[in-house]
């Protein structure tokens, strides 16, 4: 039986390897299930028809510092608000469906300018109008957003922009 004798350098040398290649699968596949699970609670919509709505608000308020965390929370909102109300349930999902059924083809498979223009042949419809009201309180009334967007959130309850921001100008 021979024995490996291995020095000090090529123990660290070897463990530093196999420990970054173990991090870096583990970080890996941590990013892969974070990206495709849903963080939020649906009752009425099912994840196809909520992937679709997200896509509907991004494309409505696009912001590249969000990500697709905040507009799935407007998603959630609307899906407790479509559970007490069947007719904005049902005018949702038929929405959705109309989108996807769209002379484009699959909503979440069209570029952004094809998005948008489906979304501004539909912009006369009940639907559309639902949507649009529901996410834009849903996202900009929520205060991680104001943190991402750079809001400072409302000054009255610290005495208004007199006392807070109004000379905050330190360019002119």
């Amino acid at each position: 039986m021979s024995k490996s004798v291995i020095n000090r350098r090529q123990f660290l040398e070897t463990g530093g390897r196999t420990v970054a290649g173990g991090i870096a699968v583990t970080s890996l596949t941590t990013l892969t299930a974070a990206g495709s699970a849903w963080a939020v609670t649906l009752t009425v919509f099912d994840n196809p028809t909520a992937e679709v709505l997200v896509a509907v608000c991004r494309v409505l308020y696009p912001h590249d510092r969000l990500n697709d965390d905040y507009y799935m929370n407007c998603v959630e909102t609307l899906d407790a608000k479509a559970a007490n109300d069947s007719d904005l349930a049902r005018q949702i999902i038929d929405g959705v469906a109309k989108l996807d059924g769209s002379s484009m083809g699959r909503f979440l498979d069209l570029i952004e300018l094809e998005q948008v223009k489906v979304l501004a042949a539909m912009e006369e419809t009940a639907f559309f109008r639902a949507i649009r009201g529901h996410m834009v309180t849903a996202l900009y009334n929520n205060p991680k957003v104001w943190r991402e967007l750079g809001y400072q959130g409302p000054s009255f309850p610290y005495g208004g922009y007199l006392e807070r921001g109004f000379n905050d100008i330190d360019w002119i």
